[in-house]
């Protein structure tokens, strides 16, 4: 039996609201998209100048007479740190359950987690042996400052000793319409030297406090960047959702108002025929 005129004329109402709704949001992750590409882009050329830069300084270290700094060095042990950058908020289509695979394929139960995000940390809070719950807002307001807050965290926990590694769980910027959820090892950083450089260039100082200056920087901008790649993944994905559900919602509303219509049109048919029958009876009875 078809549903009568008012309650499809409800549900095509109900469905405008929701394109409404999805078409903002749409609007507003494409506007934070275009923010955060600019942010990203001009981040990833500054990344892979300081990367540069360092490795062209540790290629000209006697390592017998300079200690490397910590980050630089490979801590004892085999207990991992993971960092593992998720999200808030929803809405956003495949970004967290990608992210929530490659967690269940490389966490384990002893290990510890540093967490990024309230729905990573919901959901995992018990599966894992300790975690960190200090930054998991950093991403509400993030900056620059808060990063370099946020290496200088990590740095203790590996300065002292206590895990032999950390890696972190993000997802990577692919392009406007893919993503991709990663994990990658951040400490100890790898170093590779730079074989193209044949002369050593002129330090200002000596090479050994270049060194020491440079990593740093270099590892503050690394996190920056892992975070930023991160907020800019989750707009890809919630733009890319928003727009298939206002797409879904375009569809929807096509096929109800042919249906509103359809049922219309046969009530006014059924109405004249009755009208038409009506009429007839009333002249065979004169």
């Amino acid at each position: 039996m078809a549903e009568s005129p008012l309650i499809i004329k409800n549900r095509i109402q109900a469905v405008e609201s929701i394109r409404k709704i999805t078409k903002v949001m749409k609007l507003i992750a494409s506007s934070k998209y275009t923010k955060l590409k600019t942010l990203y882009d001009g981040n990833l050329e500054y990344v892979n100048q300081l990367k540069h830069a360092m490795h062209l300084c540790l290629k000209y270290i006697n390592y017998s007479d300079f200690h490397l700094p910590t980050c630089l060095t490979q801590n004892p042990g085999n207990k991992k740190l993971f960092i593992f950058v998720t999200s808030t908020l929803g809405l956003c289509g495949g970004y967290y359950y990608n992210l929530e695979k490659v967690a269940k394929q490389n966490i384990s139960k002893n290990d510890d987690v540093i967490f990024i995000g309230e729905k990573g940390y919901r959901n995992f809070k018990n599966l894992v042996h300790k975690g960190y719950t200090d930054f998991i807002h950093i991403l509400d307001s993030l900056t620059f400052e808060s990063a370099n807050k946020f290496r200088h965290y990590i740095d203790k926990l590996y300065r002292d000793e206590l895990y032999s590694e950390i890696d972190i769980i993000y997802t990577k910027f692919v392009d406007a319409m893919n993503t991709k959820a990663v994990c990658e090892k951040l400490l100890p950083l790898t170093y590779v030297p730079d074989n193209e450089v044949t002369c050593e260039p002129t330090f200002e100082g000596s090479n050994y406090k270049v060194a020491d200056l440079i990593v740093p920087h270099y590892l503050d901008a690394l996190i920056y960047r892992y975070f930023l790649e991160s907020v800019l993944s989750e707009q890809v994905n919630r733009k890319n959702s928003m727009e298939n559900a206002t797409t879904s919602a375009n569809k929807l509303l096509y096929e109800l108002t042919l249906e509103y219509n359809k049922v219309r049109q046969q009530r006014i048919t059924e109405e004249m025929t009755e009208v038409t029958n009506g009429s007839g009876s009333n002249l065979n009875f004169i």
